[in-house]
């Protein structure tokens, strides 16, 4: 059955006022159960956003997304889109946008959409969550892969691929929807084969890298391919992404793997379980064997150009224990440096700033100090896996108090966070950071019930 035949059937804050605001989360954070009464009380008010948060590129969206008035100059700090006019795609249902219901982001972007399902499962939203699923699989049947974002110009490129762990995170509850199960298995196939493992991606060492298949000057087509990392921008691939197998994807990879394993098995198809069964350890054993830095005892982004991993450290490391790649030695070795980035408001997305990457630049989103919401839900969930229990509700802690008491002050969450000095206001590779519900919303949800249980 297609897509189509399942439709038919069914106020900046000043840096004065981040310090007075770190003062006061300061305070609070030492009281845990002042702490969490007031996360609670955030958590129903997130649970009263996700109907409002969706949005529609149905042909009344679609009509509607052409005669948007102008779009919100560049640098300002009201909810913006810079998508152009008459630029949405077509998805067959709601789906939840990047920004939600405050107006940033309207489109579906990739990887985003995880994580906000993550939140809609907490909060029991598997109705949404269908329709977030269905319409990435739409996506892979029309582009073969889950776009960026449905707009005309992500056509040539997608996101990381976490359709295959969503989907399996809803088929957890909701076990007897073999009708999506059934039609997601060939369209993952399809993406996981000819688009991630095509000759476009797939490198000569057996693990895949991010490549934009748009046309450019090669400075763009550097930038459009990190991009498809949803890293964008960043320095820890080096400058050229092109030449790196992000352990990221690659980790997403391995587990979309084993997703159409466990599908395959479901449907009595032995054999190609055990074919996906085979392909997941083998993707494993090579992220281990080229990102896995046993001196350092650390997982480092690699250079297959230049044989080298790269010197970057970066909280991609946790995404093997995120996805249960890394034994327990290596689990814990991970976790010996998680200092580096460690702060009194949230964890920093790399130890440092690593400066000169991007010359385009003067500084880069994905680096110190910005705290990004999806990475702490990754790091939170990876160390109650190895057992980390203790750890992981701390650093929730401090985080959700970042989040809480810049909500209590600006009545908003936002796309990311400053975990060094508290607040939202970090530096500006190109936009301020912007406000936003999609994962940062559904982040606090998650995240929170890792603080609090």
């Amino acid at each position: 059955m297609t897509v189509a035949g399942t439709v038919a059937m069914a106020a900046r804050l000043t840096r004065g006022e981040s310090a007075a605001l770190s003062g006061l989360q300061s305070q609070n954070i030492t009281d845990e159960d002042n702490l969490k009464a007031r996360w609670l009380k955030l958590d129903d008010a997130l649970r009263s956003w996700w109907d409002g948060d969706l949005q529609k590129a149905d042909e009344e969206g679609i009509r509607q997304d052409a005669t948007l008035s102008s779009l919100t100059p560049s640098g300002s700090t009201s909810p913006w889109s810079h998508s152009p006019r008459k630029t949405l795609i077509f998805l067959p249902f709601p789906y939840s946008s990047g920004g939600g219901s405050v107006g940033s982001f309207p489109e579906m972007y990739g990887w985003d959409a995880h994580f906000i399902n993550l939140g809609l499962l907490a909060h029991g939203r598997t109705d949404i969550v269908r329709w977030n699923i269905l319409n990435q699989l739409s996506m892979i049947e029309r582009y073969g892969k889950v776009l960026n974002g449905n707009r005309t110009f992500y056509e040539t490129r997608g996101q990381p691929p976490l359709l295959a762990m969503s989907l399996e995170k809803y088929l957890e509850v909701k076990k007897d929807d073999d009708e999506l199960a059934l039609l997601a298995y060939p369209l993952l196939e399809r993406s996981f084969k000819k688009y991630w493992n095509a000759p476009g991606h797939m490198t000569p060492i057996g693990l895949s890298t991010c490549r934009d298949g748009g046309t450019g000057s090669d400075t763009y087509m550097e930038l459009s391919s990190e991009a498809e990392s949803g890293l964008d921008y960043t320095p820890i691939f080096g400058g050229d992404i092109r030449h790196c197998v992000p352990i990221h994807v690659n980790c997403a990879l391995m587990r979309e793997s084993q997703v159409l394993g466990s599908l395959a098995e479901r449907f009595g198809w032995r054999e190609k379980a055990m074919q996906w069964q085979k392909e997941a350890h083998n993707r494993a054993e090579l992220i281990n064997q080229y990102c896995w830095d046993e001196n350092e005892g650390c997982y480092f982004e690699y250079d297959y150009v230049r044989k080298t991993r790269l010197p970057y450290y970066s909280l991609n490391a946790y995404w093997p224990l995120w996805t249960g790649i890394a034994s327990k030695s290596q689990a814990r070795r991970v976790v010996d440096h998680l200092h580096l980035f460690d702060h009194p408001y949230g964890l920093t997305f790399t130890d440092k700033t690593y400066p000169g990457i991007h010359p385009e630049y003067e500084t880069l989103e994905w680096a110190y100090p910005e705290c990004w919401p999806q990475q702490q839900v990754v790091v939170g969930q990876g160390l109650e896996r190895y057992g980390f229990r203790d750890l992981a509700r701390e650093i929730s802690r401090r985080y959700i108090a970042n989040v809480i008491a810049t909500w209590e002050k600006t009545g908003l969450t936002w796309e990311r966070y400053d975990a060094v000095v508290g607040g939202h206001n970090v530096p500006v590779e190109r936009d301020p950071a912007q406000p936003l519900h999609g994962f940062s919303s559904a982040s606090t949800v998650v995240v929170g019930r890792i603080a609090f249980t």
